[in-house]
């Protein structure tokens, strides 16, 4: 196990999380949920949006957790063939390390480095909302949100990595 591997790790992800999130903010609209209650309301005045793709939506929960369970398998493999993590200690302290930084990168850089000061992000419509989009509070308290829903993938990936070498070993 390397800190230079998972440092490259942590690059490689970082990268790829700002490519998709630039990739999504292209049509501000479709980052609304990430947006405090504010412009989230308007945006459902305005018809900019539906009830269906909001964050406790059915539809949106089942699309969130199948991709949590996709990147807790795929991060398993990757701890096991690359980092060779050996147990669970080890599966689930990498992964959440990992996901700690990413959470506090998307925080401080993302949302309020970005977020809270680009005018491209401003939904037409919103434009009054300055002070909603600047809200540092709600997207600190994602990030603590972020944190806690962490803790259960990251220890599906420990255990996930504990039982694949208890069958390889």
């Amino acid at each position: 196990m390397s800190g230079v591997i998972i440092l490259a790790e942590i690059v490689i992800l970082t990268i790829l999380f700002t490519v998709a999130v630039v990739t999504d903010s292209r049509e501000p609209v479709n980052t609304v949920y990430d947006m405090p209650k504010p412009i989230i309301d308007r945006c459902l005045e305005l018809g900019l949006i539906d009830e269906t793709k909001k964050a406790d939506s059915p539809q949106t929960r089942r699309k969130k957790l199948c991709a949590a369970l996709a990147v807790a398998v795929i991060m398993t493999f990757v701890l096991i063939f690359v980092n060779h993590a050996e147990n669970f200690a080890q599966g689930f302290g990498i992964s959440y390390f990992v996901w700690l930084v990413i959470d506090w990168y998307d925080c401080f850089v993302i949302d309020w480095g970005w977020v809270c000061h680009s005018k491209k992000l401003i939904i037409p419509g919103t434009e009054d909302l300055v002070d909603s989009y600047k809200d540092y509070k709600f997207h600190f308290m994602g990030s603590v949100k972020g944190m806690l829903l962490g803790l259960p993938a990251c220890l599906l990936v420990g255990v996930m990595v504990q039982i694949v070498n208890w069958i390889a070993g």
